[in-house]
């Protein structure tokens, strides 16, 4: 199975997994945007997930409704200014990043670039439901 037959399927909002220094988890309902093969999450520096992936950068990812689908990672903090500027530009983004962060240079606006080290998808069939997984 490649990381193209499962990223179809990470669609819509999710909710994102980290843990606080002191091991509490923490969820968040985030909108991520796939990008080929790195998860992006636009949130503010100051957010409990980015205060949480400062310290420990494992994540985990989960997609409802549609197919369910399940994804763990590692994540960092970018607040690089270009980079933030390109993702704030796609045509493809799910919601007005305006509406939530104000401006494109607000120095609280970051993003979290996520690396996908496996994931987990359930597609429905007329059969049943077939699992994906990645990396096989």
């Amino acid at each position: 199975m490649d990381w193209s037959d499962v990223a179809p399927h990470l669609t819509g909002l999710a909710h994102l997994a980290t843990a606080s220094p002191v091991g509490e988890p923490h969820v968040a309902v985030v909108a991520p945007v796939v990008v080929d093969d790195t998860i992006w999450v636009f949130t503010r520096r100051s957010s409990g997930k980015a205060t949480n992936i400062v310290r420990n950068g494992r994540v985990a990812l989960a997609w409802r409704p549609g197919p369910e689908a399940y994804l763990w990672g590692d994540a960092e903090i970018v607040q690089d200014l270009d980079t933030k500027k390109a993702l704030w530009a796609r045509p493809d983004l799910p919601f007005d990043p305006s509406t939530f962060f104000g401006s494109v240079d607000d120095p609280d606006y970051v993003l979290l670039r996520i690396k996908p080290t496996r994931a987990v998808v359930m597609v429905p069939e007329d059969t049943g439901v077939r699992r994906l997984s990645w990396p096989e």
